[in-house]
């Protein structure tokens, strides 16, 4: 159970593919709006802009222009769709939460520096929560169902998440593929990566236990309980990558293979990416 690079390459690479595409539309953006004069007049300016992107550009220069409007249209929905579930979240935790289990698991592991809320919830919820500060999330429903080495390596699979501030990566991932749906292959990219969070989270617990026993009860466990429902993206326990988890506590000295982006679908995007690439440097030349 070396140390793998290939999660890191994967989310990665979908930065990289992002923060190109975001490259190449400022540029675009720069260059369509290059001839406009500035008007201190928004309402003027904005019917201006419009016109001149209606009918002072080829019809490529205006479709890229639309896909640069919805990109940023789809994103900013994401981002206020998760703004709005984050703070119906938070104030979830804050009605339902145990002083003193929280005040009593938070001393329990204070060298962890990591907040360990404990909310009144009869279904098992573990999850790592916050992007900026991630704390762990668990339930006194989890507390009752799961033995205290389980709970144990439950917590140490969160705490691996927040020290890798995985509901960070995992939210800018989630955003980037809303956002850009024409590029599929980095779908594939975000699905290999969020599996690989798991099982590098279970390899985890499991060298700092030194057992697969504790995790892999508590996984079964809670697989078999009600699904927590909530929209809230945290990283949960028992959310994903249940198949792969299981065959990695089964035989946790195998390689386990995670299907990536298929020949398919790395194709149409890199056509995609091709495309970009011309219309920005036939319409700047």
């Amino acid at each position: 159970m070396g140390r793998l690079l290939k999660p890191s390459f994967a989310i990665w690479f979908i930065y990289v593919v992002a923060a190109w595409i975001v490259l190449q539309m400022c540029l675009a953006l720069s260059h369509q709006l290059g001839d406009v004069d500035l008007q201190s007049d928004m309402l003027l300016l904005i019917k201006i802009v419009l016109l001149d992107l209606l009918t002072g550009h080829s019809f490529f220069e205006t479709l890229f222009v639309l896909l640069i409007a919805l990109t940023c249209f789809r994103m900013f929905a994401y981002l206020g769709r998760q703004i709005f579930v984050s703070q119906n979240w938070n104030r979830y935790v804050q009605n339902r939460i145990h002083p003193q289990l929280t005040k009593r698991w938070t001393r329990k592991y204070k060298m962890w520096h990591i907040s360990i809320d404990v909310i009144r919830e009869r279904q098992p919820v573990a999850l790592a929560s916050g992007l900026l500060y991630p704390r762990i999330v668990v339930s006194t429903g989890l507390l009752e169902i799961l033995s205290a080495e389980e709970v144990h390596a439950v917590l140490l699979h969160e705490r691996y998440h927040c020290l890798q501030r995985d509901p960070l990566k995992k939210w800018l991932v989630r955003m980037i593929i809303k956002g850009m749906p024409y590029v599929s292959a980095l779908k594939g990219l975000g699905q290999y990566y969020e599996i690989w969070m798991e099982l590098l989270a279970d390899r985890y617990a499991i060298t700092q236990t030194n057992s697969t026993f504790p995790i892999g009860t508590a996984l079964l466990k809670l697989v078999q309980t009600p699904k927590f429902d909530t929209s809230y993206q945290g990283v949960g326990f028992s959310e994903s990558a249940i198949n792969y988890r299981l065959s990695q506590l089964i035989n946790p000295d195998e390689p386990v293979h995670v299907p990536a982006v298929s020949v398919l679908s790395a194709c149409s995007s890199c056509v995609v990416l091709i495309i970009i690439s011309l219309v920005i440097l036939f319409q700047c030349i």
